[in-house]
């Protein structure tokens, strides 16, 4: 499992883009994609798919973290097309994606830092896991109650 990520809290993001604004800063190209206004952030995921794929090997893990490495990367979007979240984006050639600021060297995300909504959180995957099992089971219990209305 990969130590940390960053999650939002829809109910609680303006959408004002300050974290956007402020990954623009830090990295010189926000590497945040934004749905309905609302920023996605890369997943770090475990078996990453975008770094599975890279034919260049131009991903690699560091501290369990996916990193492009731009003199490497070729821009051909592959890794683009694997990420089943659409975290990865591909600009003048060159592959881009949250790091969790690792090659900035800092601590606390400057995107987490810059929400002044207290919307965006650095948390672990167990953590993760832990909060996602009681909205399974309930999701589980309304369609099971859903799929019986159906049936009788």
């Amino acid at each position: 499992m990969n130590p940390k990520i960053v999650v939002i809290d829809p109910t609680k993001c303006s959408k004002c883009n300050d974290c956007v604004v402020k990954c623009e800063e830090v990295h010189g190209v926000a590497r945040i994609k934004k749905a309905e206004g609302v920023p996605i952030f890369c997943m770090q995921c475990e078996n990453a798919p975008c770094m599975k794929i890279c034919p260049v090997d131009a991903i690699y893990l560091k501290d369990n973290i996916p990193v492009v490495d731009r003199e490497k990367c070729i821009g051909c979007s592959m890794c683009e097309i694997a990420c089943p979240i659409g975290a990865i984006f591909t600009k003048d050639k060159v592959a881009h994606k949250c790091t969790l600021c690792l090659d900035v060297e800092r601590i606390t995300p400057a995107c987490v830092e810059a929400c002044g909504d207290n919307a965006l959180k650095l948390i672990c995957d167990e953590y993760l896991e832990a909060i996602k099992e009681p909205k399974r089971k309930k999701l589980i219990k309304v369609l099971s109650e859903g799929i019986k209305e159906i049936l009788y």
